[in-house]
């Protein structure tokens, strides 16, 4: 293994898409909880810190005309790939700069309205994990968004025992970190295959086993063989990061937002009597058994009284995506289980956008709507989950730069098609889990 500053350099990071990190579904997951966001239409500017090869900001970039872009990495080669691209491809409103967290943070003058980092805050140094807060205090505009992502208790604590072994096996592995993947991975299907202790007291972990088997090993250097792996429980971590100003304001992912889904019925009681966000974010995670969050936090945050909030929805306006199922009742898998969509409820909402994009205002007019605008939310919520629905871009400028792309992610078979009047880009029906 090649490591710096504790984490590998000699494996390029996957190319991974995280629909969550993108400027439209944070304003209007947000705006949906009831918080002032940036306004989109207008000229904005975004940084990814720890960007890697630069998939998810050459989406964001390419299908996002009105905003500029900025990525971040201490990797030279994904920095060196991701610039190149971007030139073939003619994105011109992105940048990508190598360099550490902490460098950045300590020589960066600009401004940011949104800062993203997905996958790097559970594996980082402390100096690392310093530049990302020391970038946050001092350059997020006010009602700024900040996305977050990293692993949590109680649900990681399952693959502590697993991460050790891959990790220690790299370590005296003669190669590269996927060859120490390969072996660690190998050594730990031995010792389930043998009843190790581990695997027979922890069935849940057998599982975890399996479905690691199926990643790249790439992917899998990545997330376990930094010398820096710690997962932390979401009520220390919103501590650390409200040292910066801002405040937790809910998750990216929309589902995780909605107590009355997301959390088992017998348990959600239990939730409204306890005082204290850091109490009540706690017995979520462990009501989910969560393994990971994708938080968002904001500076400033001004919220919106309720004729303003729904005016707001009013003017958002959405459109059906290429996975949308015909009307009808629909099933969605959750990670707490399948949760009925009835059809009385989503078939008028599935009619209605499949004859084409249909604003918030218009929507609530359905019969199942009328005076539930709050009902409403959630059910667009879950068509957003499932990737059945997204709203547009508030400003419809060209994006020539879209094309390009589409044409290389086909050229690479990466099963991403770009929706740019979305400004996101969704999998491919066949990669769908």
């Amino acid at each position: 293994m090649q490591h710096r500053d504790g984490y590998i350099i000699d494996v390029s990071y996957p190319l991974h898409f995280h629909k969550e990190m993108q400027p439209i579904w944070l304003c209007h997951t947000i705006q949906t909880l009831g918080c002032a966001v940036p306004d989109i239409s207008k000229p904005y500017r975004y940084c990814e810190l720890g960007c890697g090869p630069g998939l998810n900001l050459l989406v964001a970039a390419a299908c996002n005309p009105a905003g500029q872009f900025t990525g971040i990495d201490f990797n030279k080669k994904h920095i060196a790939s991701a610039q190149a691209l971007a030139k073939t491809l003619n994105i011109e409103n992105i940048r990508f700069i190598e360099a550490s967290f902490d460098d950045f943070a300590a020589n960066n003058s600009g401004k940011f309205d949104f800062i993203v980092s997905h996958g790097t805050w559970s594996w980082l140094p402390p100096k690392a994990q310093a530049g990302i807060l020391q970038l946050i205090y001092q350059s997020l505009e006010p009602q700024g968004l900040v996305y977050l992502h990293y692993m949590c208790y109680p649900g990681a604590a399952r693959l502590t025992a697993l991460q050790k072994v891959l990790y220690e096996a790299a370590k005296i592995t003669k190669g590269d970190s996927v060859q120490g993947i390969q072996n660690g991975m190998t050594l730990l299907r031995t010792l389930a295959n043998k009843g190790a202790g581990l695997f027979v007291d922890n069935p849940e972990i057998q599982k975890e086993l399996q479905a690691l088997e199926k990643e790249l090993p790439a992917y899998l250097a990545h997330e376990f063989l930094t010398d820096y792996w710690h997962p932390q429980h979401s009520a220390d971590l919103h501590r650390i990061i409200s040292q910066t100003g801002v405040s937790f304001i809910g998750s990216a992912n929309g589902f995780e937002n909605m107590d009355t889904l997301s959390i088992p019925g017998n348990l959600q009681p239990i939730l409204k009597n306890l005082p204290g966000q850091a109490l009540r974010e706690t017995v979520k995670d462990m009501a989910r058994n969560q393994h990971q969050r994708q938080d968002v936090f904001q500076s400033s945050p001004q919220t919106l009284d309720v004729e303003k909030h729904l005016d707001l929805m009013d003017k958002t306006v959405f459109k059906a995506l290429p996975n949308m199922p015909a009307p009808g009742s629909l099933e969605f898998k959750t990670p707490i289980g399948i949760i009925p969509g009835p059809a009385d409820l989503f078939s008028p909402l599935l009619t209605a956008l499949k004859k084409g994009p249909q604003s918030f205002q218009a929507l609530r007019q359905l019969a199942p709507f009328q005076a539930e605008p709050g009902l409403l939310l959630q059910a667009l919520a879950m068509l957003m989950w499932a990737d059945y629905a997204h709203p547009i871009r508030p400003e419809q400028q060209p994006t020539p730069a879209a094309a390009n792309l589409q044409a290389w992610l086909n050229s690479q078979q990466l099963p991403l098609r770009l929706l740019p009047e979305c400004g996101t880009a969704s999998m491919t029906q066949t990669s769908q889990h």
